[in-house]
């Protein structure tokens, strides 16, 4: 009899380290489990857990069969589908409350069933189990990232692991010198140290300004380098820092935005080292500082083709690496701003645009500093301070348009649906944009609906960015007051529907019955749910961000959506944009469209992730849904 119960408990351990997050337990826990758990019968219809139950007291995990979770405030909108290795209800059992899902077997299901007082302990004892229960789709994430890793080390180019801790990468104490110290001294000390920087601190140690060798070179340049005057009057005030638990990868696009070399770290305000570029990137061939550089010395055309390729290049070896996706894409949008830019500069110097103050656009994916590595042109102009606005337009669009060839030329393929700032319908004044808002939001058509979605995530790329700054300021607030027209943008949100399927995990096949069978539209159908859905709530809160995670953020930060909601939505949204980022030039041509995807194609691992995140877009479709009653 002995033999028999434990040969069923080493069937049932291995039934369940079959599955997340169970694979990653340790045996102790994994036996703690599987001898307080028990195995109930449910018939095809049979309801399993529901609100009018009370507070959920017990843990579903679906051992084989099909389940089928529905909101009741919500009924045919939030439909979840769970199967093998699936648990039910997590939030309800964790948070001692009834369930807001009634779950109903599709078919004839068995499912382990876990007591809460079980499932108490286990979060203590177990950290894969509580990290599971805290955030799902985090604890699914951090394994598909470590598979990549390990799937794709050799590939690497190499260099330090991005998700290093900066106090990690602190070598030493930091050559510093007080305020009143003189340029020469510190320059004496930077020699004899043989470093090219030197922090300028209080007496208690908190960083005030950074002198560099870029900064000696400016003062020589201005005629301003005056040995004995104090390091103060040179130096860079208020200098960028990152606490010590920061990551390598935070400090990689803060010096990418900001475009700096140095970044102090510190523990509670105080200094304890530099990082430098160095020290973060020793990628073989293409580096940070390589690209930077290059594009800032580019005088043509062929310069600036080559750095197009080499921020590409980068970004395929910090994606392999394990580089998460928000910080990627934040990378990747940081360097082709400063490409852009530069295009843009070099542009501005061939042509008359005296008497015009200007600024540059960026829409769309570019505008939410969310760029793929396969992208078009969405771009603009905002002028005003010329003699009549059509007079400036005619000066500034030849301007404009040889700036979207020389992108196109660079790898940003111009926009087919024409949304460019060569586009005369596109380079208007102040006041003109206001109006074109304005018509927007006074009739929101389907037209209008689908401008706005646009449009409305601009964000200031170079030239007078006040310009920007203030038509932003002033669609904020004429925005945020408008219910009708945000509820028109809601209803558009949710035109589109995340593909999970009643039988298979997805419905597949395209949008609308369009493209290739059997694959997903990872960019409408995936990353368009969270971006659209964002967007109406960050414009109906007053947000003024106009990427999506951070979009979310703040909506968690002024309580419209809970916190721990909000980090699984941005979870789910980064991993699928993250899908996006790992497809291959084959795995496009296979599917027949650069976002697309067969499911079929991903591990057991990916997939399980792919469906958990469609079932936050799900979620997060339902609070719109019942925030504007739709």
């Amino acid at each position: 009899m002995s033999e028999a119960k434990d040969l069923m408990l080493e069937t049932t351990v291995a039934d369940l380290a079959r599955h997340a997050p169970f694979d990653r337990m340790d045996p102790e826990a994994l036996a703690f489990l599987a001898h307080r758990l028990r195995l109930a019968y449910f018939a095809r219809g049979k309801t399993i857990i529901s609100p009018e139950q009370g507070v959920a007291r017990t843990l579903c995990i679906v051992q084989k069969g099909e389940v089928r979770g529905e909101l009741v405030d919500a009924p045919g909108q939030d439909i979840v589908e769970y199967s093998d290795g699936d648990c039910f209800p997590v939030a309800a059992v964790t948070g001692g409350r009834p369930s807001s899902h009634v779950y109903v077997a599709i078919t004839d299901t068995f499912c382990y069933e876990v007591d809460a007082e079980v499932v108490t302990e286990l979060v203590r004892r177990s950290e894969p189990f509580r990290a599971f229960c805290n955030g799902r789709v985090n604890a699914l994430l951090q394994r598909s990232f470590a598979t990549l890793r390990s799937l794709y080390a050799e590939r690497s180019s190499g260099g330090q692991a991005l998700d290093m801790k900066l106090g990690a990468l602190v070598r030493g104490p930091a050559l510093c010198c007080q305020a009143s110290d003189t340029l020469q001294s510190a320059l004496q000390a930077m020699h004899a140290r043989g470093v090219g920087s030197v922090i300028v601190t209080s007496a208690d140690g908190v960083p005030l300004g950074i002198f560099t060798e870029r900064d000696l070179l400016r003062c020589a340049a201005t005629g301003a380098l005056a040995l004995q005057a104090s390091v103060e009057v040179v130096m860079t005030h208020s200098p960028v820092s990152l606490p010590a638990t920061a990551t390598a990868a935070e400090a990689a696009v803060r010096m990418v935005a900001a475009g700096i070399r140095h970044i102090a770290v510190v523990e509670e305000g105080r200094l304890v080292g530099v990082v430098s570029e160095r020290d973060l990137f020793a990628l073989q061939r293409t580096t940070m500082r390589g690209i930077i550089s290059a594009i800032e010395a580019a005088a043509g055309l062929p310069a600036l083709v080559q750095a197009a390729a080499d921020i590409r290049t980068l970004a395929g070896n910090l994606l392999v690496q394990g580089l998460g996706a928000g910080q990627l894409t934040q990378l990747v949008t940081s360097l082709n701003d400063k490409l852009a830019s530069r295009i843009i500069a070099l542009e501005a110097a061939r042509h008359d645009l005296a008497g015009i103050t200007w600024c540059w656009i960026t829409l769309g994916s570019e505008g939410r500093q969310e760029q793929t590595l396969c992208t078009d042109q969405d771009n603009a102009l905002i002028f005003s301070g010329g003699a009549s606005p059509q007079a400036d337009r005619e000066h500034l669009l030849p301007f404009a348009g040889a700036v979207n060839t020389m992108l196109d030329a660079c790898g940003f393929p111009l926009c087919k649906g024409g949304i460019m700032a060569g586009n005369p319908k596109w380079c208007m004044s102040a006041g003109e944009w206001q109006e074109r808002f304005a018509n927007w939001l006074r009739d929101p058509l389907p037209e209008s609906l689908l401008n706005s979605a646009i449009f409305f995530d601009f964000r200031a790329l170079c030239g007078e960015l006040e310009l920007a700054h203030a038509l932003r300021s002033w669609l904020t607030e004429t925005v945020a007051g408008d219910e009708r027209f945000l509820r028109a943008m809601a209803r558009s949100a949710l035109d589109s529907r995340p593909p999970l399927g009643l039988i298979a995990d997805f419905q597949t096949g395209g949008t609308g019955g369009t493209g290739a069978a059997g694959t997903l539209d990872l960019k409408a159908q995936g990353t368009r749910l969270f971006v659209d859905a964002a967007r109406v709530l960050a414009l109906a809160s007053g947000v003024v961000h106009t990427g999506t995670a951070a979009r979310l953020h703040s909506c968690a930060d002024q309580q419209h959506i809970p916190r721990d909601e909000a980090e699984a939505m941005i979870e789910a949204f980064h991993f699928i944009l993250l899908a996006r980022l790992r497809l291959s030039p084959a795995d496009a041509a296979a599917a027949g469209h650069p976002n697309r995807i067969d499911p079929a194609s991903l591990n057991e691992l990916d997939r399980r992730i792919l469906k958990e995140t469609f079932r936050q877009a799900r979620k997060l479709q339902t609070r719109l849904a019942l925030d504007y009653q739709l």
